[in-house]
């Protein structure tokens, strides 16, 4: 995906993510999503309350209009939907395609199978769910017009992180912010996402960081792709790693993935846990292992 998403407002017109105040951040608390607010194209809260309301109106609603977005090479397109009062924006994929043979990627990274579709949209969703993450945004699967593709839920007022650095603008709170980014690097290892860079990480106007276009996730590799980049991870990350049932693993992924991506899914998780295993023997858990909110190690909280 592009670095700048059409429809996203320059940083210096949030003037809320500028002045949002750490305390007020943490009033929405990081990594959760129900409780988080979510916004339709008129800049009002979103009248859809639970995640399940959601997909259902992602699915079913009424499409109004469409932008071709011009930036990325996804072939991307932005769709309205309507039902009844309630109206929102999603991002609508329908790349579908692999090729395995040895390929450069523009990143640098050399991959021998490429996995570019769709339907890792939806995957990276469900997983992401099952782990109880809250900041991969709602995606279903959908069909605009004669396509078949993912629709995922436009985060509105969001801006991208390559934006943010440019504007000099820093984060409300940069604790629960490099908590989020140590929770993005094990899911982006697990999911073996070639492709995470500053313009699919999205920042909304409460701070929140959100984690989009994963369209180049899972794939057949057993290795993961940035082992080094894994050196701290929630608890709460860690205990759903643990506790994934691979059976349940199957079953939601099973339509999206191939038996083959699935296992190498399986591996990824056995090596993440091994990385975290291997950082907790060498630094111990309070250098590693956190709650969102907890101060980071080495950092000393005096008293007033």
């Amino acid at each position: 995906m592009s670095a700048v998403l059409p429809g996203c407002l320059p940083f210096a017109c949030v003037l809320a993510l500028a002045t949002l105040s750490p305390a007020s951040a943490q009033s929405v608390p990081a990594g959760t999503f129900d409780s988080r607010v979510l916004l339709g194209p008129d800049g009002k809260s979103l009248r859809l309350a639970a995640q399940d309301e959601i997909l259902g109106f992602l699915t079913s609603a009424e499409e109004r209009s469409v932008t071709v977005l011009s930036r990325g090479i996804t072939g991307a397109k932005r769709l309205t939907l309507e039902r009844g009062e309630t109206a929102a924006r999603v991002i609508f994929h329908d790349v579908d395609r692999y090729e395995q043979k040895l390929k450069r990627l523009p990143n640098g990274r050399t991959v021998m199978y490429l996995r570019d579709s769709y339907k890792s949209q939806i995957a990276a969703y469900r997983l992401g769910r099952l782990l109880g993450m809250q900041n991969v945004p709602p995606t279903v699967l959908r069909v605009s017009g004669s396509a078949t593709g993912s629709a995922q839920l436009w985060i509105e007022k969001a801006m991208t992180e390559d934006i943010r650095l440019s504007e000099g603008l820093e984060p409300p709170d940069h604790n629960l912010w490099n908590q989020s980014l140590a929770d993005m690097q094990v899911f982006d290892n697990l999911i073996n996402n070639i492709d995470r860079n500053q313009g699919n990480m999205l920042v909304d106007s409460f701070g929140n960081l959100w984690l989009i276009d994963h369209t180049r996730a899972f794939g057949q590799d057993k290795v993961l792709p940035l082992p080094e980049m894994i050196s701290r991870c929630s608890n709460s990350m860690l205990q759903a790693i643990r506790s994934l049932n691979e059976e349940t693993v199957r079953k939601e992924l099973a339509p999206l993935l191939s038996r083959v991506e699935i296992k190498a899914l399986w591996h990824r998780r056995a090596r993440v846990l091994k990385r975290i295993e291997q950082q907790l023997a060498s630094k111990g858990p309070e250098s590693v292992l956190f709650d969102y909110g907890d101060p980071d190690p080495g950092v000393t909280i005096l008293d007033e």
